[in-house]
């Protein structure tokens, strides 16, 4: 329990410093920049991009700093799941055992699991309760190389929660996850491209902007698929692996707001009410039917 609260503390210390400064930012906002000068060379230096596009990047660059300030309840909320399970008593592999490996194969090792446990809670988050917090993601029409960061905060709860549940025991050393977290965001970054690259024999092992497409398209035949964010071969391995070819038709998802960034904060709370009423009528529907007082008043 100290243990953790010393987590907690040196991570809100850390946020005070600055959230904005972490290198896994700054190296997905540099890749942008370099994007945005490549396209903008072959563009003959013209800027004529769409306006929902724009509003789209707005839109990204809006919950990113959002979710600075939300950062504190994600922690405090994290160390509470931590501290639950770390009162469970669950056996944990001694840091130590890790320290032999070379830099480059541990930081291998972090990304690997880091997916394993991203393609599970990604695909808990495409069903029922969780969904209408993961839709937030799916809002984006103009899925572009700052979506990755179009994500609520109760989002970032979940995937943190999932990281304490799924990966706590491997006890991996704490700066394992330093070159690992760059590399994860800067790939998320490329995944988001508007780009048709597929991989060709490569496909199974990166993921790809043309793989990472799929999963954004609003077609009914490619919900829930391309689930990992690394490795398509989890995809592959647990049935829900999806490329037929270039990705055609709209992105986003239905019902849900595109770049309104107030109804998108709150889009999980009203979808939650409405599920919780219908829930509600569907609960008295069946009351009343099974109520055998009911059906003779209804039969006289």
């Amino acid at each position: 329990m100290v243990e953790t609260l010393a987590r907690l503390k040196d991570s809100l210390a850390n946020l005070l410093m600055g959230t904005i400064g972490e290198p896994t930012v700054w190296a997905s906002f540099s890749f942008v920049a370099l994007v945005f000068l490549i396209l903008w060379h072959r563009s003959g230096y013209s800027l004529n991009w769409p306006h929902r596009l724009m509003k789209s990047v707005g839109a990204n660059i809006s919950f990113l700093f959002l979710n600075t300030i939300f950062a504190p309840i994600v922690f405090v909320l994290t160390g509470v799941v931590q501290s639950a399970y770390d009162t469970l008593g669950v056996p944990t592999l001694n840091p130590d055992k890790w320290t032999p490996l070379p830099a480059w194969f541990l930081a291998f090792l972090a990304i690997f699991f880091h997916d394993f446990a991203n393609y599970w809670n990604h695909r808990l988050m495409h069903k029922g309760w969780l969904w209408p917090v993961h839709a937030i993601h799916h809002s984006d029409p103009d899925v572009n190389g700052l979506t990755g960061y179009r994500i609520h905060f109760l989002e970032a709860f979940i995937m943190a929660a999932s990281y304490v549940l799924l990966l706590s025991w491997l006890g991996f050393p704490a700066d394992a996850m330093g070159l690992g977290a760059v590399v994860i965001a800067l790939h998320s970054v490329y995944v988001h491209l508007d780009l048709d690259w597929g991989h060709g024999p490569f496909r199974y092992l990166i993921a790809s902007p043309r793989f990472h497409r799929w999963h954004h398209a609003d077609v009914p035949a490619a919900y829930g698929k391309n689930l990992a964010n690394i490795f398509p071969f989890f995809d592959v391995l647990f049935g829900t692996y999806r490329v037929p070819g270039p990705v055609v038709g709209r992105l986003g998802a239905q019902g849900v707001p595109e770049n309104d960034v107030v109804k998108l904060c709150l889009f999980p709370f009203t979808e939650w009410t409405k599920m919780l009423a219908s829930g509600i009528r569907q609960l008295g529907h069946r009351s009343s039917s099974a109520d055998p007082k009911q059906g003779e008043t209804s039969g006289l």
